[in-house]
C-alpha cells in the first residue's frame, strides 16, 4: 500500500477522492503544522527513554522531524497531497524518508484522538499567550491615558441621557476593570489548556509503558488530563478560551461603541487620528471610524464562532467523533479576531483626542446636576428624597420650557418653586445652591468610594497600577515555564541525536 493518502487505511480499499477531500482537514490543519512536529518530536522521546523503540531508530526520526520542523518555519513545507490530516502527512514524510521498519515506530501508542487533542491545546496556548499580552498593554494603556486625562470632564450616560458629570479618567478606568476581569479569564483559561491528553491513546489508554509525565515536561504543560476519556473527549478548554474572548469583545466593542458617538459631528467629543481613520470614496470632508465599525461587527462573529463551537460540541457522545474537526478553525479565527481587536483598540486609546473645550460646553448646559441639587436638599433643607425629587423636576422641566439651563437657579426661584410645588417653604443658603448647580466643582463634591472625585479616581489609579504589575507578573511566569520547558526539550533531543 503506497503512503500517500493511504496509511491508516490497513482494512479498507482506496477511499474515493471526492470522499476523501470532504473529509480531509489538511487546509486548515496548517495552522498546527508546528505543534504536530513538536508534539510528535515528545512522544518519540518519551518512546526511546521509555525503551519502548530504539535509541537509533529514535535518533532518525528526530533528525527527519526536525528537518520537516525547520522547513514549517521558513513557509517550505505545505500541507498537500492526499491525506486525512497533518498527522497522515507527517507521518507519511518519515516513513517516506526512514522506510515503514523504522518510521513506522513514530506513532506507537499513540493515536490521532490524543495528538489532536495535544496539537490544539498548544496552539490555543500560544494564542492565549499572545492575546493575554496584547490585553495587558491595551489595559496599560488605558492606565496611561486616564492618568492623563485625571480632571478632563465628560457626561456620563444612562439610556444615552445626561446622567452625571464626571471624569474622562474614570470612564477609562471603568473599562480597565473590565479588561482586568478579562486578563483573570485568560489567565484561568490558560491553566486548564495548559494540561497534557498525550498518552490516553485512542480513549482508554495503552498497555505499553508510556510516561506521560515526561511528554506533559517536555512540551512545557502543568501536569495531565488525567482520565484518558476525558482528554480525547474534552474541548471545554477550548469552548472557554472561545467565550473568555466574546466577553472580552463584547466589552471592545462597547468603547467602540461610545467613540464612533463621540466623534459624529452632533456630539463632538473626541477626534480619531487620521492614521485610524477612513475617507469617503466621493465625500472629501468625511472621516470614519471605520476601524471602530469593523471592531463591532468582528465582535459579533466572535459570538457566533462561540455560538458554532457551542453547537458543534452539545449532541456528541462520549469519545472523540470527527465532528470536531469543524470546531478547529472556528477557535483560530476567534482568537485572532480577538487578539488584533485587542492591538487596534490600544492604539486607538494611545492616540485619540477628547475635545475638552467642547466637552465643558455641553457639561455647562446640561441639567445633570440635577441629582446634586436633590442631595444638596436633602442634605440642608432636610427634605426627603421624594420630596426634593419632585420639586427639582419640577424646576428642570420650567426651566427647560424657559429655555434656560439648571446654573440660572436663583435661591428666589428655589423658594418659590418650594411653596409652589410642595406647599411649604425652604431654606437652602445661596453658596450651597451655586455648589450644587455648578457642574465643574460637582466632581469634587463626591464623597463615595469608586466616585468621579479627584481623590478616588488617585486612589484608583495606584490601586491598578499594583494590580497591573500583578498581572504582568502572571505572564511572565508562565513564559518562564514554557522557556525552562524548551530548554529541557532541546536538552533531551539533542542526547538522544548525539549519542
Amino acid at each position: 500500500m503506497g503512503v500517500g493518502g493511504g496509511l491508516y487505511r490497513s482494512r479498507l480499499e482506496k477511499m474515493d477522492e471526492e470522499a476523501l477531500s470532504y473529509l480531509s482537514s489538511l487546509a486548515e490543519d496548517q495552522e498546527i503544522l508546528l505543534d504536530d512536529i513538536e508534539g510528535t518530536m515528545a512522544h518519540v522521546i518519551m518512546l526511546c527513554e521509555q525503551g519502548i523503540i530504539p535509541r537509533d531508530d529514535a535518533a532518525k526520526i528526530l533528525s527527519v522531524l526536525e528537518e520537516l520542523g525547520e522547513k514549517a518555519i521558513q513557509g517550505e513545507l505545505r500541507l498537500e497531497g492526499d491525506y486525512e490530516d497533518v498527522h497522515e502527512f507527517i507521518e507519511s514524510k518519515v516513513i517516506e524518508r526512514l522506510g515503514i521498519e523504522i518510521g513506522g515506530k513514530l506513532h506507537t501508542g499513540r493515536s490521532r484522538n490524543d495528538q489532536i487533542a495535544l496539537d490544539i491545546r498548544l496552539r490555543t496556548r500560544r494564542l492565549l499567550l499572545e492575546i493575554w499580552e496584547a490585553a495587558l498593554k491595551l489595559a496599560d494603556e488605558l492606565l496611561s491615558r486616564a492618568e492623563k486625562e485625571l480632571e478632563t470632564p465628560i457626561i456620563h450616560y444612562t439610556h444615552l441621557q445626561h446622567a452625571q458629570i464626571g471624569y474622562v479618567s474614570q470612564y477609562l478606568l471603568s473599562h480597565l476593570d473590565h479588561l482586568l476581569r478579562d486578563i483573570e479569564r485568560l489567565e484561568g483559561c490558560y491553566r486548564r489548556t495548559n494540561m497534557s491528553p498525550l498518552g490516553a491513546c485512542a480513549v482508554a489508554g495503552s498497555t505499553l509503558p508510556l510516561n506521560r509525565e515526561l511528554v506533559a515536561r517536555l512540551l512545557g504543560f502543568d501536569g495531565l488530563v488525567e482520565n484518558s476519556v476525558d482528554a480525547v473527549s474534552s474541548r471545554d478548554f477550548a469552548l472557554e478560551a472561545l467565550s473568555a474572548v466574546a466577553i472580552m469583545m463584547v466589552n471592545l466593542s462597547r468603547i467602540a461603541e461610545d467613540l464612533i458617538i463621540w466623534s459624529t459631528s452632533e456630539f463632538d467629543y473626541v477626534e480619531l487620528p487620521d492614521s485610524l481613520a477612513s475617507p469617503s470614496s466621493v465625500m472629501p470632508h468625511k472621516k470614519n471610524p471605520c476601524i471602530l465599525e469593523l471592531l463591532r461587527a468582528k465582535t459579533a462573529k466572535v459570538i457566533g464562532l462561540l455560538t458554532g463551537s457551542l453547537s458543534l460540541m452539545k449532541g456528541l457522545p462520549t469519545g472523540y467523533d470527527r465532528d470536531m474537526q469543524e470546531g478547529k478553525p472556528l477557535i483560530w479565527m476567534a482568537l485572532k479576531e480577538a487578539r488584533n481587536s485587542l492591538n487596534i483598540m490600544a492604539k486607538m486609546i494611545s492616540s485619540i483626542r477628547f475635545k475638552r473645550e467642547r466637552i465643558v460646553e455641553v457639561i455647562e448646559q446640561s441639567y445633570a446636576p440635577a441629582i446634586e441639587l436633590t442631595e444638596a436638599l436633602i442634605k440642608h433643607a432636610g427634605l426627603s428624597l421624594r420630596e426634593a425629587h419632585k420639586l427639582v423636576g419640577s424646576i428642570v422641566k420650567t426651566l427647560h420650557e424657559q429655555g434656560r439651563v439648571l446654573r440660572t437657579l436663583t435661591p428666589e426661584e428655589l423658594s418659590a418653586a418650594a411653596s409652589r410645588v410642595l406647599g411649604k417653604s425652604i431654606a437652602l443658603p445661596p453658596t450651597i445652591l451655586e455648589k450644587a448647580i455648578n457642574a465643574m466643582e460637582i466632581p469634587g463634591q463626591r464623597m463615595t468610594v469608586g466616585s468621579a472625585s479627584p481623590k478616588e479616581v488617585r486612589k484608583m489609579i495606584e490601586k491598578r497600577r499594583e494590580m497591573l504589575t500583578r498581572a504582568w507578573a502572571g505572564l511572565k511566569s508562565a513564559e518562564k515555564n514554557l522557556l525552562q520547558a524548551r530548554q529541557f526539550f532541546e536538552e533531551s533531543l539533542k542526547k538522544i541525536i548525539k549519542d
